[in-house]
């Protein structure tokens, strides 16, 4: 896996947290398949700044996963279902920005903003002091 550097925890918490509030205003417009794809960069950022608390990133989507498995599931600093979660959600946004006959509703926008929300706080819990530090 190639590495890059990483950014700052509170960078990418910060921008998880701006791109969740894009997801909510996008839900009540009733733009819903943008919606879910903005849910989906909340974890993704979120994802980051774990991986920045460690020192470490990775050069694609797959890769942060991987390493958001390896680093805070496994060893329980994240449970199971925030990975489900992850997966899921990615899956979402990639129906959503590649399927043009992919149909997404208030429900579907709802549920992966909440499950995004749930992400995002338990990355915060989980880099505790780390944030605002450079890896």
């Amino acid at each position: 896996m190639t590495e890059l550097p990483t950014a700052s925890v509170g960078v990418e918490l910060a921008l998880a947290e701006e791109t969740l509030e894009a997801a909510r205003v996008l839900a009540q417009a009733g733009l819903h398949r943008h919606a879910v794809g903005r849910a989906y960069y909340a974890i993704f950022h979120a994802a980051c700044a774990l991986l920045a608390s460690i020192g470490r990133t990775a050069r694609t989507h797959d890769g942060v996963r991987a390493l958001v498995n390896e680093h805070f599931v496994r060893p329980g600093a994240l449970d199971a279902a925030s990975a489900r979660v992850f997966r899921q959600t990615a899956a979402d946004r990639n129906d959503a920005d590649y399927d043009a006959a992919a149909k997404f509703d208030a429900e579907d926008s709802r549920k992966d903003i909440e499950q995004a929300e749930a992400f995002v706080a338990a990355a915060k819990r989980i880099v505790g002091g780390a944030a605002g530090k450079t890896a």
